[in-house]
């Protein structure tokens, strides 16, 4: 079977580091592909593709056939289908931020497991919801697909709230080198620039505005 993107492939570099796992559910599965990835690097004794819709589901079963990979699907309104199961291991994907929030709230389950969140859209919506509901941010790592950057954000419910700022919002606590990292500041930092235009007097956009430009100044002086 054809190999994962940079995103979801990064995603399966971060749980093979913290396996292995009882139990490995991807919610919002789509296609089951990183589900059936993880099955076949063996990084869970048990893995579940989840999705709300039963036509993702059918195609997930015929890729695992394909791959000839044991996994489980379930039928499920985020984890609501699995909630009871054991999951150690969990991994939100290809979703918008407000939506994995969402989720997340909605989940005891994902108070007791390791969460591997991949954002499209809105990170800084997932990163307040992570802030102020006791999830910890353990990490953050980037990377670029089809010259696009995205946020990969590791995360475990403590029940403590974490303290912010605006551009920790955008930028993340957790600001790591590297290329990637340096293409999805610049990202950052052209849309803050559009949101200033129709609120000039906005110092956390300002403020956010001059943290990207630090960091791109400190980022374009280092040897990638």
């Amino acid at each position: 079977m054809g190999a994962l993107g940079k995103r979801l492939g990064a995603v399966l570099d971060i749980l093979k580091e913290n396996a292995p796992y009882a139990l490995f559910a991807d919610v919002g599965s789509d296609h089951a592909h990183l589900a059936c990835a993880a099955a076949r690097e063996g990084i869970a004794k048990r893995v579940i593709a989840a999705d709300i819709n039963e036509k993702p589901l059918e195609k997930g079963r015929e890729y695992a056939r394909k791959a000839g990979v044991q996994i489980e699907f379930a039928l499920s309104d985020g984890f609501s289908a699995i909630d009871g199961e054991p999951v150690d291991a969990a991994a939100i994907c290809g979703m918008g931020g407000e939506l994995t929030a969402d989720i997340l709230a909605r989940s005891e389950a994902a108070k007791k497991c390791l969460l591997v969140l991949q954002p499209m859209t809105a990170q800084d919506d997932l990163r307040r919801f992570l802030y102020e509901n006791g999830y910890e941010i353990t990490g953050e790592r980037f990377v670029c697909e089809a010259k696009k950057p995205y946020a990969v954000i590791t995360a475990r419910y403590t029940g403590k709230n974490t303290a912010y700022t605006y551009s920790d919002l955008f930028l993340g606590r957790v600001r790591p080198r590297g290329p990637e990292y340096a293409e999805y500041v610049k990202k950052v930092l052209s849309a803050a620039k559009k949101r200033l235009i129709g609120a000039p007097r906005d110092l956390d956009i300002t403020r956010l505005i001059e943290d990207c430009q630090t960091q791109i100044t400190n980022l374009s002086g280092m040897n990638f």
